[in-house]
């Protein structure tokens, strides 16, 4: 089917055949042809002829001047617009399924049957592309689009989780252990001040254009990273960097640092292929190359393609290929958690999921919060203003009345082994007190919020209406978040964090260039916060440091500059033949470790 000719087709029937429909003559003229198909009167009669010879139309031209022509729709639209939507998302072009089911499919079910098939198009799937070898691809839709694959300016827990796949660190922060672990450095130490380190490159390092990973590729990412980016104040105490030989990088600092090791487990620092990135900064971006399992093959408006490495210094990946799937906000709750019952084998689709699936239930490392804006005129700037709304918000009644991901209030950044059983109490009366000594006048505030937490957003706002609050809610897109307008404008913002290197990313929360936290503060606070961060650095213990972090986030709490609402969990649901399904500190599927047991031992 030629799905160009089948738009047209769709096209004239939703002008002359939503009357009459299939079978009935129509009456039309070559112009009027024209005008609806955007095209000469000669091109009109090429198109006719080839919807005739598809069997889809019977057309009869009109004889002699004046007389107009009969045209006779034979296929049904709901049929065909489901059919090329269907191709059309076989080869990718899901942005323009969409469209189109929007533009041909109102009134009908079209939307709902082409979201059927596409869950069961979603998830791994055994493929021969060629005819024949045998690649194993995994697609996953998200409502996520990816924002930057430049590690020195992510921002989002998806592009971080993407860096992952296609960079490495100099090492890794293992969670589960709380230790730092080999990656292209296989060995590392420091001198016991923390300022002077030592890094040892592995050798044999491939890149996935086939260089091998040298010192000199360390010194220009660090050196990239430092002069303003977003994640500069990773290195704001660096003196120097240089190599000690091909395979050996020392580094400087005029601080000590004692979890520096951590910081370059960070996405932030993977390591760039320093020729590649100096030709042509901007067009690496748009088809990076690092040393990860996968490497990127396409990237467009519809989708964005992984292939595995298959020279990886710490063994291939299981699966050929990553297809992640843009999808439209409005596909449903069916797509919306991309990990969700997407581990399916289409080899057993006789199985009942909800019977004989496997689920994994993890809790995120961090939370959604709510941050008011002190570089702004208005209500927020009054700590009693802030502590009424603090204690207005039932964060109980918000999990139960919105339920989905939401699993336990928040009283801080991360979950701990109190989460569970805390209560957080609201306080109505008290707020009502706090708001009258703040001599509250009723002037709204506006809360930015976007995506999934518009609904966290809303639910506040219809909170603080009840006691007299005015709370206007402004959805924001994926576009507005990269602008500086979009922090200054909001007098509070409602988003999620996730903190997938703990203490690292806690530190990130105050000290990054665009983090709303920290673009909200005031500047003495983040002067403040910063000399306890640089005490908490040079801590001797994992409690000394806690205890210097704890500081900052007591404050920001007891003053309000921040509202923690929610603890969030995820599912990974998978059919129990899928094998190595982890969920990271990012709360995504690592790629790499997944695949299919085809047979089973009895």
């Amino acid at each position: 089917m030629q799905t160009a000719t089948a738009e047209r087709y769709l096209d004239l029937y939703q002008r002359f055949g939503s009357g009459d429909g299939i079978g009935a003559p129509i009456e039309v003229s070559l112009d009027e042809l024209a005008e609806t198909l955007y095209c000469t009167t000669r091109n009109v009669k090429l198109v006719l002829r080839r919807m005739e010879e598809d069997g889809w139309i019977h057309w009869e031209p009109g004889r002699g001047r004046g007389n107009r022509s009969r045209l006779i729709f034979r296929s049904e639209r709901d049929s065909l617009l489901f059919d090329v939507s269907r191709k059309m998302a076989q080869r990718g072009d899901y942005k323009q399924a969409f469209e189109l089911i929007h533009s041909h499919g109102k009134g009908s079910s079209v939307k709902e049957r082409f979201t059927e098939w596409l869950d069961l198009h979603f998830g791994y799937r055994t493929e021969t592309p060629d005819g024949k070898r045998e690649v194993d691809i995994l697609r996953l839709p998200v409502h996520t689009p990816i924002v930057t694959l430049d590690p020195a300016e992510v921002y989002y827990a998806f592009d971080a989780h993407i860096l992952r796949e296609l960079y490495d660190r100099l090492v890794q922060y293992d969670p589960s252990t709380g230790r730092v672990v080999p990656a292209l450095a296989h060995n590392w130490e420091s001198n016991p001040e923390a300022t002077v380190w030592q890094f040892h490159l592995r050798k044999g390092v491939l890149f996935h254009h086939g260089r091998e990973l040298t010192a000199d590729d360390v010194i220009f990412t660090l050196n990239r990273m430092r002069t303003g980016k977003a994640h500069s104040w990773m290195l704001r105490t660096l003196v120097s960097v240089e190599a000690i030989g091909k395979r050996t990088v020392r580094i400087e600092l005029n601080k000590p640092n004692r979890i520096f090791h951590r910081f370059m487990s960070s996405a932030a620092v993977s390591i760039l292929p320093r020729e590649l990135v100096q030709r042509d900064e901007e067009r690496f971006f748009k088809s990076p190359v690092g040393t990860g399992p996968f490497c990127v093959t396409e990237w467009n408006e519809d989708r964005f393609v992984m292939a595995a490495h298959t020279g990886y210094y710490q063994g291939r990946a299981h699966l050929d290929g990553v297809i992640i799937a843009f999808m439209p906000e409005d596909h449903g709750d069916s797509s919306r958690k991309c990990w969700e019952k997407l581990m399916f084998d289409h080899d057993h689709q006789d199985m009942k999921p909800e019977e004989e699936w496997d689920t994994v239930e993890t809790m995120c490392k961090g939370c959604t919060l709510l941050t008011w804006n002190m570089g702004k005129d208005g209500p927020q700037q009054s700590p009693l203003f802030r502590k009424a709304i603090d204690l207005l918000i039932d964060r109980n009644a918000m999990i139960r009345e919105l339920g989905g991901d939401r699993m336990y209030a928040a009283r801080g950044f991360r979950p701990d082994d109190e989460t569970p059983n805390r209560t957080i109490h609201s306080d109505a009366e008290r707020a009502k007190a706090l708001l009258q000594e703040a001599g509250y006048d009723g002037a709204p505030v506006t809360i930015y919020a976007k995506g999934v937490h518009e609904a966290d957003a809303n639910w506040i706002r219809k909170r603080c209406a009840e006691y007299g609050i005015a709370v206007n809610v402004r959805s924001s897109d994926w576009t507005d978040i990269w602008q500086k307008d979009f922090i200054r404008e909001g007098d509070g913002i409602l988003y999620g964090l996730v903190f997938a290197e703990d203490d690292v990313c806690e530190i990130e929360t105050y000290e990054q260039a665009g983090s709303f936290l920290r673009e909200h503060l005031e500047p003495d606070f983040r002067e403040w916060a910063a000399g306890k961060i640089d005490e908490a650095l040079a801590a001797h213990t994992t409690d000394e440091r806690r205890k210097k972090l704890e500081q900052i986030e007591t404050r920001i709490r007891e003053e309000a500059h921040v509202l923690f609402l929610i603890h969030k969990k995820t599912n990974t649901t998978y059919q129990p033949g899928i094998k190595g399904v982890t969920t990271n500190q990012l709360g995504w599927i690592d790629f790499k470790t997944v695949w299919v047991q085809n047979g089973t031992i009895r």
